[in-house]
């Protein structure tokens, strides 16, 4: 979870620079083609090393999922993602990083519900008390955010909400292909949406951007002066960290759900909204903390831990549970079990008994006496 957080931090930040930049018009939607472009080279990348070391090790390459056939449930997943991606950079836009993060902790509560309903998961007293303490943070942020002086964009707010409901149902979808009968791995989960949002990219591109390519792109990139190496390295910065946070994001998703994503995403949004100060403070007042952003950011990173730890405890005691009624059943099964140890029976000992004392007896009978003279 703490790499998810760092690469998480880093996508956010790389990303905002690049709205910050103007490199084109908002409406060509280059984040969109920067990020699917950096899914799909991440997960063929991750493909042809996995069939490389099963090439090596002599393992077959066919899974079960090519066996059992495709489920249709991947289907929405890259329809979750594109709406949700396309969603949260049109309200970071439109509100700002920080509030934009705040408001996507709704995803906690959103992806916890899912689960229950959906896939019948459970949760414990700590875990939902940790929730809480996630919610209450940022709702003082939240709070300081909307009775501040400045005005806040309506449309931003029922934007971020909508990332939030597309995210949630992506994250529902990813737990659920992890775990089904036909499980889809995580980088044929990555591949799936990489691809799919890339030729989405690339079909409005051809018929939005491509019609008015001068107005579109050259006249936003020439509306000032520009270092080529810096753009690109704010660009490359950006897919690298992206590439790798969608790495641990799945193997978040596989091991432990989507509500612990959902809380590594709160404890991420923590540091984007420091992060955003240090950066974009001076020249965006929207990206500054406060004392009441940084009680939030203290909250949400308690209840992140609690939770984790909460998950941990749990997982523990039922295994420690599970081990010791396994070991109550062999108990059981042993005493049950009627023993197999052959004992002479007592009537042969007692006739063993006897035989041996008539030879003694025998043998005191025959035996030469000595007569005294």
């Amino acid at each position: 979870m703490a790499l998810h957080v760092a690469f998480g931090v880093c996508y956010f930040l790389t990303a905002q620079e690049v709205l910050n930049m103007k490199l084109v018009a908002p409406s060509a939607q280059p984040l969109t083609g920067m990020i699917y472009c950096a899914d799909a080279v991440s997960s063929f990348v991750s493909y042809a090393r996995e069939r490389r070391v099963r090439a090596t090790m002599g393992t077959p390459t066919s899974s079960s999922t090519s066996r059992a056939g495709f489920p249709r449930v991947a289907l929405a997943l890259p329809v979750f993602d594109l709406c949700g991606l396309t969603c949260a950079f049109e309200a970071m836009r439109a509100l700002g990083g920080p509030l934009y993060q705040t408001l996507s902790g709704l995803l906690i509560p959103f992806s916890a519900l899912l689960s229950s309903v959906f896939l019948s998961r459970t949760f414990t007293s700590r875990q939902i008390t940790a929730i809480a303490i996630v919610l209450g943070g940022l709702a003082v942020k939240a709070g300081d955010a909307l009775t501040s002086d400045a005005t806040v964009d309506a449309r931003g707010v029922v934007i971020a909400i909508a990332a939030t409901v597309f995210y949630g149902f992506r994250g529902l979808t990813m737990e659920y292909l992890s775990k089904s009968a036909t499980p889809l791995s995580g980088n044929a989960q990555t591949m799936l949406m990489g691809c799919s949002g890339l030729a989405a990219f690339a079909a409005y591109t051809m018929s939005r951007t491509a019609r008015d390519v001068d107005g579109l792109v050259w006249a936003y990139y020439n509306a000032r002066e520009r270092d080529t190496r810096e753009v690109a390295k704010v660009l490359f910065g950006n897919m690298l960290s992206r590439a790798f946070m969608v790495k641990m994001m799945m193997a978040i998703v596989t091991r432990a759900g989507a509500t612990q994503l959902a809380l590594s995403n709160a404890i991420r949004s923590v540091g984007v909204i420091t992060f955003s100060h240090v950066f974009f403070c001076a020249n965006d007042s929207r990206q500054c903390l406060n004392a009441q952003g940084a009680l939030s950011a203290a909250m949400v990173v308690i209840g992140g831990v609690a939770y984790a730890l909460g998950g941990a405890k749990s997982t523990s005691s039922s295994s420690s549970s599970a081990s010791s009624s396994l070991s109550k059943s062999r108990s059981k099964s042993t005493a049950a079990k009627p023993s197999t140890k052959i004992t002479p029976a007592p009537s042969l000992r007692r006739r063993s008994a006897v035989a041996l004392s008539a030879v003694h007896a025998h043998a005191r009978l025959t035996a030469p006496r000595a007569w005294p003279p």
